[in-house]
Formats: C-alpha cells, sequence, structure tokens
C-alpha cells in the first residue's frame, strides 16, 4: 500500500502535496505524474517534478483569492501517476480543522475534481477504458462547473473537497502495468488532480487540512 499525503493552510492557500513512494519493484505505486500547473493566480505558484520516476511532492500557492484578484477562477491540476499489478483502488481521506465561522474559507470553497486519464507508454496494460472509473461525483473540472448558490450567494462546484471524507474511493480499475513491477516512464497511468478556488469574499480565519491518497488493492474488474 502506498499514500501520498497532500496538506494545505487554508488561510493563505498554499498546499503541499507529498508522496511517501518507493522506486523499487512494488505492487501498487502512487507518484508524481509530470509538472503542475497553475493559472489564473495572482502572486501564487505552484512547484513539483517534472518526472514521472519521482515520489509525488507538490506545494501549491492560490495567491490572492480576494476580489482583488480579477481573474475568473484559480486553477491547480496536478498529474498523479499509478501503476499496479492487480486490480486497485484510489482513495482519498481528509482530515484537519474546519474554519468555525461560516464566512471564512471553508472545504466548500475548493473545487475538486477528476480528469483526463490517460496511458503511460508501451508497458501501460491497455483495456476498455470503462473499465477504470472514476468515482461520482468526482469525474469532472469543477474550473467548468461554477455555479452560485442562490441561498447563499457563495460559488459552489459539483464536487469539493467537503466531498472527500474517510477512505473515499476517487479511482478504480483492474491492473495497470504490464511487465515487472517497477517505477519506470512507460509502465502505468496518469490522471489529472484538479483544485479551484474563485476570488471573492471571505472572512478572516484559519483552516489547516490534510488530504492522504492511498493506493491499495480494489474489487476484481475485468479488462
Amino acid at each position: 500500500m502506498t499514500k501520498n499525503i497532500f496538506s494545505f493552510a487554508l488561510l493563505v492557500c498554499v498546499f503541499s502535496l507529498a508522496g511517501l513512494g518507493n522506486v523499487f519493484a512494488q505492487a501498487l505505486d502512487i507518484s508524481s505524474g509530470g509538472a503542475p500547473t497553475i493559472t489564473g493566480t495572482v502572486g501564487g505558484s505552484v512547484t513539483g517534478s517534472s518526472s514521472v520516476t519521482t515520489n509525488l511532492n507538490v506545494t501549491i500557492n492560490f495567491g490572492e483569492i480576494s476580489p482583488s484578484n480579477t481573474n475568473s477562477i484559480v486553477k491547480v491540476t496536478v498529474p498523479i501517476a499509478v501503476r499496479s499489478n492487480q486490480a486497485y483502488k484510489v482513495t482519498a481521506t481528509y482530515s484537519g480543522a474546519i474554519n468555525a465561522n461560516a464566512q471564512a474559507l471553508q472545504k466548500s470553497d475548493i473545487g475538486f475534481g477528476l480528469r483526463n486519464w490517460r496511458a503511460m507508454g508501451s508497458n501501460s496494460r491497455v483495456c476498455n477504458n470503462s473499465s477504470h472509473i472514476f468515482y461520482s461525483p468526482f469525474s469532472n473540472d469543477p474550473a467548468s462547473s461554477v455555479s452560485i448558490n442562490p441561498t447563499t450567494g457563495r460559488v459552489q462546484y459539483v464536487s469539493d473537497l467537503a466531498d472527500v471524507t474517510t477512505a473515499t474511493t476517487i479511482l478504480s480499475g483492474p491492473r495497470l502495468s504490464n511487465g515487472p513491477n517497477s517505477r519506470a516512464t512507460n509502465d502505468g497511468y496518469i490522471f489529472d488532480a484538479i483544485f479551484t478556488i474563485t476570488p471573492q469574499f471571505y472572512a478572516t480565519g484559519t483552516t489547516s487540512a490534510t488530504i492522504t491518497f492511498t493506493i491499495s488493492a480494489g474489487p476484481s474488474v475485468p479488462c
């Protein structure tokens, strides 16, 4: 079992995504899927390795998220690579302290979705694409699903971090890799984890949280 920990301090809108992995032979693995990107930011940044053979270690600073950022949305795309020699599932677990002030930044103010499933290369095991499933409600780009809650007046998304609780399954499918168990550049699949914040007014406050991504043995699925 391999875990990747995603933690962030919402007051300054900084995420850090750290991966615990093994570059040697293993049955189940999560690593970097390539260089992360950020758009729509004022004063923000994102850093992480572009190599798919390195552990996932990404730091995101969303920058200014008040209306002084006149961009419509801040969007961060984090490619994540997964490998397995058996059926697998990927779960996400949230833990942390939610801001007591409902007008401050909340989990539901951060869109979270999954898109862009693609093979890494010649040792990726090719199956019917429908065999690999992004679980509801996460199969979307939250930057494309922004709306206003008519009751609260706040921005809302099809899926957000409030949808992540304890061991929430976000992805599963049949074996991903052909050949020997290794962390190579061509022996698994990559998907994008997408995080968004829409600049708006938030009350002052602090919120801390950790999301742990875990890949483990999953239900048997035909290829």
